[in-house]
């Protein structure tokens, strides 16, 4: 198979897991934050949480928006390839995208998932604030193992552009 069309398909993948991700970080993370938490009585009731590492978890939530828009270019530039001006330009665009779309997977895998949220609720006769584990849910989970399928994909276009590179020096 050459090495465009390779290109085309990993980037095929990549927008549609993307999308999940994405997806699921701006609007299925919501239920989450929102979730309802026992009182000092015993009573459910709703309140907002939070994340324990809210900054990087807010930070990961919508990088991963990032992951749709490099998805994009590697489809771009494999479908434009031919009309480009230099090859090697090209390769080297696909060994960056490459290598961005594996750092922000692993970053959105490792901050993107949290299930131990803070209730910002103290109990009578406590200082500390109260912690809760969830249970993550089917979505949730999905969407973190299509973020790790990303993390590979984003490896293949690096080896792709790689050899793209060596192709273009020849």
């Amino acid at each position: 198979m050459k090495l465009s069309t390779t290109q085309i398909v990993l980037g095929c993948f990549l927008l549609l897991a993307a999308c999940y991700i994405v997806g699921w970080m701006i609007f299925g993370v919501s239920y989450l934050l929102n979730i309802p938490v026992p009182d000092e009585s015993g009573m459910m009731r709703n309140t907002d949480v939070f994340p324990r590492y809210e900054v990087i978890f807010t930070i990961a939530r919508y990088a991963s928006g990032l992951l749709l828009g490099l998805g994009l270019v590697v489809l771009l530039t494999g479908a434009f390839r031919k009309r480009a001006e230099s090859r090697k330009k090209v390769a080297i665009t696909q060994i960056t995208t490459g290598a961005l779309i594996t750092a922000v997977s692993v970053f959105v895998a490792r901050w993107g998932y949290s299930i131990e949220f803070i209730v910002p609720v103290m109990p009578e006769g406590s200082h500390l604030l109260q912690s809760v584990n969830i249970n993550p849910g089917l979505a949730m989970v999905l969407a973190a193992y299509l973020t790790v399928l990303t993390a590979l994909l984003g490896l293949a276009v690096l080896g792709v552009g790689i050899a793209q590179y060596i192709r273009a020096r020849k």
